[in-house]
């Protein structure tokens, strides 16, 4: 079944990975792995099972990401922007690209929620923009994993009427969060309206295509809205009752793709317990890593990989039910490993220890080191005796033997 919508993914940019600095130190963010799975990989995964086709997949990358087209070839389009570009003006760059309505989504956006019944409600309530938005039940969440993801600075605030209507969103990034400030006619355009703290933007919104032409017009009225999250959505969700903001998407030029006339501009949300996680810091990229393995019930099912090869490693290894370690990893004498994701290629000395720990492909870890709640990225390298807590290590960072290191960030 193929929907009659395109798929559009921010592939990240020059600055997309600063928050998770140094795991995307010369690498790029969508190929971060998820339980050894690159995220980019999720992506489209979730979308070739809601029906998307790879002409309808367009991935938004700047020219020194090479290796992420390569990686997804055949199973999307590539569109190279600017290097300096951020979320709206890469979007703005590939407008001649997106022919229909379109579903965007940040490639560190990590969904289990069905993305049909998203485009269904889309479609039903005849809105001009969908919001998806996870709503978290705190009590639940409480004690679920290990590290927990910042819950507290992530959640948005949201004004939602009772017709769906996002009347106002705010977030942490916000510069003054004690005054609140909404329109009247924003207000009175919904009979009662509902104040959410519990909400988060998940960075996925499906939207008519008219919505790039809006895009446009603003952007020539010399208006700065570079980021479609920080700039773009709070600039239309604030004037969305606005007379002139109407009279630009309603005014239609001979010739466009879509004949149906826009009777009004509405932003809609789409609010889902299902599965749904930002992975744009390290705390939430640990604990979607640790989702990742938890079974049952309980566990991600998207996330659930099976392993058609078989790990050898010394009988006197004690290896966790909770850990997956990647083909081609190669484990010394009496090693313990415990609730962890070792990735492929690696190679574990004799007598170590990793708890809690992420450790991408091609990682070195030497005789008698001590390795908790911490993540080692691609070719790193850790000395003999040495003990890391808490510690991240970039792209062929190394470690000198016998260190001990509490909290601390290490690049090559």
């Amino acid at each position: 079944m193929q929907v009659k919508y395109q798929a559009v993914i921010l592939g990240g940019g020059q600055q997309a990975g600063n928050m998770l600095f140094p795991l995307c130190q010369d690498y790029s963010k969508s190929l971060l792995p998820i339980c050894n799975k690159p995220m980019i990989l999720y992506q489209l995964d979730v979308l070739e099972s809601a029906g998307f086709i790879p002409q309808d997949i367009l991935i938004l990358i700047t020219k020194n990401h090479q290796v992420v087209a390569d990686l997804v070839q055949r199973r999307a389009e590539i569109f190279y922007v600017s290097d300096n570009s951020d979320s709206g003006s890469a979007l703005l760059e590939a407008h001649e690209k997106i022919k229909k309505d379109f579903i965007l989504l940040s490639c560190d956006s990590m969904i289990g929620a069905n993305i049909l019944n998203l485009l269904d409600f889309h479609y039903s309530t005849k809105a001009t923009i969908t919001c998806l938005i996870k709503e978290e039940d705190l009590d639940k969440k409480q004690g679920r994993a290990p590290i927990s993801c910042n819950l507290n600075e992530s959640f948005d605030i949201m004004f939602v009427g009772s017709d769906h209507s996002l009347l106002h969103i705010s977030n942490s990034d916000d510069d003054d969060q004690d005054n609140l400030s909404v329109s009247r006619n924003v207000l009175l355009s919904c009979e009662s309206i509902q104040i959410m703290t519990n909400l988060f933007d998940t960075h996925i919104y499906v939207c008519q295509y008219e919505v790039l032409e809006l895009y446009q017009k603003l952007i020539k009225q010399v208006i700065d809205l570079q980021n479609w999250k920080e700039e773009f959505l709070p600039y239309i969700i604030k004037h969305q009752k606005n007379v002139n903001l109407l009279n630009l998407i309603t005014k239609k030029e001979q010739g466009l793709f879509h004949e149906r006339k826009q009777q009004q501009f509405s932003i809609k949300v789409f609010i889902t317990q299902d599965y749904a996680r930002r992975l744009n810091n390290i705390k939430d990229y640990q604990q979607a890593n640790y989702e990742s393995m938890i079974k049952g019930n309980k566990g991600i099912p998207l996330y659930q990989s099976v392993q058609d090869f078989q790990i050898q490693y010394p009988p006197d290894a004690r290896i966790s039910p909770d850990t997956v370690i990647g083909e081609g990893t190669r484990i010394g004498n009496k090693v313990i490993i415990q609730r962890s994701i070792i990735g492929k290629n690696c190679t574990i000395g004799d007598h170590v220890k990793i708890s809690n720990s992420i450790i991408m492909k091609n990682v070195v870890i030497n005789s008698n080191c001590l390795i908790q709640h911490c993540i080692l990225s691609n070719e790193s390298a850790v000395g003999h005796g040495t003990e890391l807590n808490k510690c991240n290590l970039g792209n062929l960072a190394s470690i000198e033997p016998n260190q001990k290191l509490v909290d601390e960030c290490i690049i090559r």
